[in-house]
């Protein structure tokens, strides 16, 4: 498996890179100590340092959770396996109430939701193919404006044209209607959109579906998402 990194250093985002060419560019002293990483499938940014201590894991563990029986799940306390990934796949397919679901592989620390596992939701088609999601470095205000409103300024970990991932401190709940503010050095301007919360996991992750996104933030998403999965090499400085 030839995976491809994504490096957010100084405020720029380049990539991709296979996995020599982000260890050569750390001994070069390329890369800063404060940088992130991403590559598709993960959740969000990790730190740098992390990455140099868990890429090859990180590498593993997707072949193994693609090529080998090392899935297993649990609906109330009933748990099949051991499943390849395919074969998981076609299980959660034939659930109607997948948050019932909690899913286990080789190396994972504990049991997850499905909407826990980013590769998992692409591809019960969760994240819709036309959505194509990027990782995100900035903030976000929400404001619940439903029953009991609350303000909350919490993490972007990601985004698409569709929605986007955030994680913080909250009480948020599923169904919650709310207001954002996204604040990033990747876009020459704050984006404002309203959107439900779809989904929240046991660790505060939030998913949260766009409502009625203006054409011209649209474009503004899509093009910065573009970066990240197109394959091509890119190395942009972002915007203050």
């Amino acid at each position: 498996m030839n995976a491809m990194w994504f490096i957010y250093t100084n405020e720029v985002v380049s990539g991709p890179f296979p996995t020599e060419a982000v260890r050569a560019k750390i001994r070069a002293g390329e890369i800063a100590p404060g940088s992130f990483v991403w590559w598709k499938g993960q959740r969000e940014w990790i730190p740098v340092a992390t990455w140099e201590t868990q890429a090859d894991q990180i590498v593993q563990t997707a072949i193994d959770r693609t090529q080998k029986a090392v899935w297993y799940l649990d609906t109330d306390g009933n748990p099949v396996g051991p499943l390849t990934e395919t074969e998981l796949i076609l299980q959660l397919r034939g659930h109607e109430n997948l948050t019932r679901i909690r899913l286990w592989a080789v190396g994972m620390e504990k049991w997850q939701s499905v909407f826990e596992l980013s590769e998992i939701m692409d591809q019960l088609g969760l994240s819709r193919r036309e959505n194509e999601r990027a990782p995100l470095m900035g903030t976000v205000a929400v404001t619940r404006s439903n029953e009991d409103p609350r303000g909350y300024v919490v993490r972007a970990a990601s985004i698409s044209v569709g929605g986007m991932g955030l994680t913080g401190q909250h009480d948020l709940r599923i169904g919650d209607r709310i207001s954002l503010l996204i604040k990033s050095n990747e876009f020459s301007s704050n984006i404002h959109v309203r959107g439900e919360v779809a989904y929240v996991t046991s660790q505060g992750y939030v998913g949260v579906r766009f409502e009625h996104v203006h054409s011209e933030t649209q474009a503004i998403i899509i093009d910065y998402v573009k970066r990240f999965n197109t394959g091509e090499p890119t190395n942009t400085s972002n915007v203050a």
